[in-house]
């Protein structure tokens, strides 16, 4: 996202989801000669200008209406000139009247130039290209209001041609989502619109992408071609992302192992299970620590609300289906898992003929992309998969689960390693860690001074997964390609193989796993708003968004305008979200980019808080080659992303798509702003 000047673009898009007021005005105009010019005989014309007017030009005067009506964004000094009413059988004799006070005149009119000429301010943006339809026949208009006796206007007598309508979402997802959620199994897949965004795309348009797709050779063997495929991947990825205790859940540097490491117990060490597991006797006890420091006493007892007050001290939310641990006595393989409900972030463990085992895994991707809406519109509103959770937090918990458990393991990300500094933040684009977790044993890199002391990132809000599907490539900098699905399983890759060098064992169950959980993930949709929504101002926000060129003339916006500015809007950056812009060929050369976003930015022209973006560079050497601990990830087989491509390695932020905005509180990169409307 960009600075809090430019940040208007999403206060703007937001207008799609609040209420205001409108009016209307109305009277006849007369014209100068007090004949109103709807009635004069034009001079022999085959058909009157009101006429024409109705037949070739009301169809587009309804746009002005979203904002020139009194209350709207237009009723201003600047827009005043031109105002119409609720009522469109008043538009001929307004705009007559708003031309005879703007000066009358033909090519000189406002009335013809501003929503036209690409010179000319006008935050509506350009509904009448030079040249077009409804250019032609307004300029046409005006000839005959400027010389009534030499008007000849003819109009094909044909029916107004309907607007696209301004507002409308998906809510995110992806298209083969949307396509296949009404046709069978064997209907095939249409193209991905991600891949139309190559170099040079759009070039010359309203909206600019300057980064590409690139697909990844190893999901090449898994791509679906027909919607039951498709569906079945999407299954399997749910699974890993979701699974609570079922054979094949996924769980931390664990893949689905079931196995669980005790550190009491050096005969378990080598058996291949998990370092971050604990026995549900000692999450029992997790509240014996929670007093936190020696000076201060524990509870007295296990209290009542336990589950809720873990959700509540955990940050990760009591969902809705059933996830069972058992409870101190309970035996899980005769209570169905046991009479406890564990957050969405947490999992017991089974083994691959359903047994439970009693220990408890963690989800570590739910802590950071599953969170919780609770609206008083909408009472059943619970937890959001994928919505880049705001609440989970890391230290706390690793830091009581190192304590109940005596585990070493979990006191290192507690303490040594700085997974998340503030709660529903974390470092999640660590790859610096990454790099020394996952280098195959490769002892050069842990030379590289750049990979072990740039460990601070900075403070990083986790994007939504229901944008995934409209990004060309992830994270808030251009890391990677989004077609990287491996990069996906990073936390739940079973890291004993990796320290041992066997990187044949530790990408086996990622490649079999990532990409499915990638088209899940790019399944999501955000949710639906549950308040009610004032149209006529959502409808000016959406011109607003697609056309106000925030560096025009008069604004004097204080940040530089970009290299390639596009319109100068929001859309310019975050991508087009209307029907009636999306199949504007000045805004997009194909319709089905709706809702992509691809446009990477120099914190330069951003000015937000630079620590992630410059230490992304710490990943390249001055020269601007890929730093050493790169050689060997395999996280990083598809390559690195467009940051590794900036000139003199300039910290760059990519625009994301802004789908469901509103339930992806707090915003920008670092999670800095805590609501829509600041």
């Amino acid at each position: 996202m960009l600075t809090a000047r430019r940040y208007l673009c999403v206060i703007v898009f937001s207008q799609f989801l609040v209420a205001c007021g409108g009016g209307s005005s109305g009277g006849g105009v007369q014209s100068g000669d007090g004949v109103t010019p709807g009635d004069n005989d034009n001079g022999g014309s085959t058909t009157d200008p009101q006429t024409f007017f109705q037949q070739d030009i009301s169809s587009s005067t309804d746009f002005c209406r979203t904002c020139h009506i009194p209350g709207g964004v237009a009723d201003v000094a600047d827009g005043r000139a031109l105002m119409l009413s609720n009522n469109a059988a008043e538009d001929y004799s307004n705009f007559y009247s708003a031309w005879q006070a703007l000066g009358g005149g033909v090519e000189s009119s406002p009335l013809l130039r501003e929503p036209a000429d690409p010179a000319e301010p006008h935050s509506g943006g350009k509904p009448w290209p030079v040249g077009g339809a409804v250019y032609e026949s307004m300029r046409t208009l005006l000839n005959c209001w400027e010389n009534p006796t030499a008007c000849s206007l003819q109009s094909d007598g044909g029916d107004p041609v309907a607007e696209l309508p301004l507002l409308r979402s998906s809510r995110g997802s992806h298209v083969w989502a949307d396509f296949c959620a009404d046709q069978p199994d064997s209907a095939l897949l249409p193209a991905d619109p991600r891949e139309l965004v190559q170099p040079g795309v759009n070039g010359n348009r309203n909206v600019v992408f300057n980064i590409d797709w690139r697909s990844c050779d190893t999901n090449e063997i898994q791509r679906p071609t027909n919607c039951g495929e498709y569906r079945s991947l999407v299954s399997e990825g749910e699974l890993v992302a979701k699974g609570q205790g079922q054979p094949g859940t996924a769980h931390m540097f664990s893949a689905n192992g079931y196995q669980s490491m005790d550190f009491t117990d050096p005969t378990t060490w080598m058996e291949g299970g998990s370092f971050f597991t604990i026995p549900a006797e000692a999450y029992n006890r997790l509240w014996q620590t929670w007093s936190g420091y020696i000076l201060r006493p524990a509870l007295p007892a296990r209290p009542e609300n336990f589950d809720e007050l873990i959700a509540q001290r955990y940050g990760s939310v009591l969902g809705s289906e059933r996830n069972p641990y058992p409870l101190p006595g309970e035996d899980p393989n005769q209570t169905n898992g046991g009479s406890g409900q564990l957050p969405v972030a947490f999992t017991q463990l089974r083994e691959p003929d359903g047994t439970w085992t009693g220990n408890i895994g963690v989800k570590l991707c739910s802590f950071c992309h599953d969170g919780q809406v609770v609206s008083n519109r909408a009472p059943g509103m619970n937890e959001v998969f994928g919505g880049g959770g705001t609440i989970g937090d890391f230290t706390v918990t690793f830091r009581d689960f190192a304590a109940v458990g005596l585990n070493p393991a979990f006191g290192l990300l507690s303490g040594l390693v700085t997974v998340a500094p503030n709660r529903g933040t974390g470092a999640i684009d660590q790859f610096q860690v990454g790099f020394i977790a996952f280098n195959g044993g490769t002892f050069e890199e842990y030379t590289n001074d750049k990979i072990l002391l740039s460990q601070a990132i900075g403070v990083i809000k986790s994007p939504p997964w229901w944008n995934m599907g409209h990004r060309v490539q992830k994270f808030h900098g251009a890391v990677l390609p989004v077609d990287s699905s491996r990069i996906d399983m990073a936390a739940y890759t079973p890291l004993l193989p990796a320290q041992l060098g066997d990187i044949e064992a530790t990408t086996e169950w990622v490649d079999e796993a990532s990409y499915a959980f990638q088209l899940w993930a790019e399944s999501l949709k955000a949710p639906e708003y549950p308040g009610q929504i004032n149209t006529d101002l959502a409808e000016q926000g959406a011109i607003l968004f697609h056309s106000k060129n925030l560096w025009a003339e008069g604004l004097n916006n204080p940040e530089p305008e970009p290299q390639n500015p596009g319109n100068g809007s929001c859309a310019s950056c975050h991508g087009v979200y209307s029907p009636r812009f999306a199949n504007d060929p000045a805004f997009l050369v194909d319709p089905g980019l709706t809702g992509v976003a691809a446009n990477l930015i120099s914190t330069e022209y951003i000015n937000t808080d630079p620590v992630y973006a410059d230490a992304m560079q710490s990943l390249r050497n001055p020269d601007g080659s890929p730093a050493r601990g790169s050689d060997n990830v395999p996280f990083l087989n598809c390559g690195l992303g467009d940051f590794s491509q900036t000139e003199n390695n300039a910290p760059v932020i990519l625009a994301p798509p802004l789908y469901g905005v509103w339930a992806s509180a707090p915003y920008l990169h670092n999670a800095s702003v805590p609501n829509v409307w600041q």
